[in-house]
Order: structure tokens, then C-alpha cells, then sequence
């Protein structure tokens, strides 16, 4: 039976660079770093119980990795204050996204140093992630 997540896994084109952005601008702990194989190095980064895989990407594969996309969200108490600490940071902010058709919260995008796309949400009362009625499709009124 399956319980929860495990670890999120997250390509990372410049692990060092990839674990101070994680650690440093978005609050993550350093769990671990190893050598799975020689050449190749990857790491956990830690929020709040989830593991944050990354792995290393080879140069020969580059391109490949780049062309996956990926993205994956977190949570925010404050979009506003969370905006500004990591602007602050130098962290790349993208345009606001459409608003969801039952979603009365905020949402934004960062991308790390990677590029990939992390999705930031405030969830404000009746709404949340797991409500009956939350329809992420977006709002035709919008």
C-alpha cells in the first residue's frame, strides 16, 4: 500500500549551485550528498519531511534533461512576504498564472537554477488543495 511521497526528484544542471539555491534562498536543510557511481553526484535537500532528490546531470545529456520539463509546488503562509525575501534574493519571479475557476488563493511561479518551474501557493480559507469543489482548470472569467 502506498503511505505518501518518498522523495521528488529534480535534475539539477550545477548540483552545488542547485543545493545553495534550495538551502539558502528557499529554506531547505541539506540532508545528504553522495556518489551514486564515479562522475555522478547527487544529494537530498529536506523540507518539512519531503526529500528533494537532485542528481547531477551529465553534460552529454544536457539537452535531453532540459526538454522533460518538470515542475512540482509549495505552500506559502504569505505570497506577499515570500515574494519580496526571495526577489530580494535574486530569485527569478514569473508572470502571475491564470486564476483557478474555485481557487480563491494566490499563485507563482520561480524557476532554480535549473530552470525548472516551482509553483508558490497561498491557500486562503474555504479553499485548499485536498476541498471537494477545487477545480484547478482555469477561471473562463479571467
Amino acid at each position: 500500500m502506498i503511505k505518501g511521497f518518498s522523495h521528488i526528484y529534480v535534475p539539477a544542471l550545477d548540483l552545488d549551485e542547485s543545493i545553495k539555491f534550495y538551502t539558502e534562498k528557499l529554506g531547505f536543510a541539506l540532508f545528504r550528498r553522495w556518489t551514486p557511481a564515479p562522475g555522478r553526484q547527487a544529494a537530498y535537500v529536506r523540507l518539512d519531511g519531503v526529500l528533494l532528490e537532485m542528481g547531477q546531470v551529465q553534460p552529454e545529456n544536457r539537452e535531453k534533461t532540459l526538454t522533460g520539463g518538470g515542475k512540482f509546488g509549495l505552500e506559502v503562509t504569505d505570497l506577499e512576504a515570500t515574494l519580496a525575501e526571495l526577489s530580494a534574493k535574486g530569485v527569478e519571479v514569473l508572470p502571475e498564472g491564470p486564476k483557478m475557476k474555485s481557487f480563491a488563493g494566490r499563485q507563482v511561479r520561480i524557476k532554480d537554477p535549473s530552470g525548472w518551474e516551482i509553483g508558490l501557493r497561498e491557500w486562503r480559507a474555504p479553499d485548499s488543495q485536498f476541498a471537494d469543489d477545487y477545480d484547478p482548470g482555469p477561471n473562463p472569467n479571467e
